[in-house]
């Protein structure tokens, strides 16, 4: 199906690429149709596919943070379906300011989908592990040089 896009214009998108989150997402729980538009491994947006103008930057978490393990009750994930590790993708939020070394991600509402169900869900830990604005800037700049080695 043709999308329409805020960033890309109108591009396709298999069906198999959306995902439906039953609660929306927090801000936006009108909007329950996502698909996921990478920009390279580690950067990608969440797109609408039912509003071109929602759309929200995230990085694959696990690749930027390798230890981050979010507890989220077993109640919160069936809601998408009886979920592997296979099957589960890790997401989260940024957000990126003028000033690129204050660059952030939100390691306390992670979005998780069930890539065989195709459903996903945003969640708020109950942990204090993680933080709202949890710096990406040196993560990245370290994660550079360590692939650059």
């Amino acid at each position: 199906m043709l999308v329409d896009t805020k960033h890309f214009g109108k591009i396709e998108v298999d069906k198999e690429h959306i995902n439906t989150f039953d609660e929306g997402i927090f801000g936006f729980t009108e909007y329950h149709k996502f698909t996921i538009i990478h920009e390279n491994d580690i950067f990608c947006w969440l797109q609408s596919i039912e509003d071109k103008d929602i759309v929200l930057p995230m990085i694959c978490t696990p690749l930027v943070f390798p230890d981050y393990a979010p507890e989220v009750n077993d109640e919160m994930i069936l809601r998408i379906g009886d979920l592997k590790e296979e099957d589960l993708l890790l997401y989260t939020i940024i957000v990126v300011p003028t000033d690129i070394e204050k660059m952030t991600t939100n390691l306390k509402a992670p979005i998780i989908i069930n890539t065989k169900t195709k459903k996903g869900i945003q969640v708020i830990l109950d942990s204090d592990k993680y933080e709202i604005k949890h710096n990406l800037y040196e993560p990245l700049k370290q994660l550079k040089q360590k692939v650059g080695e």
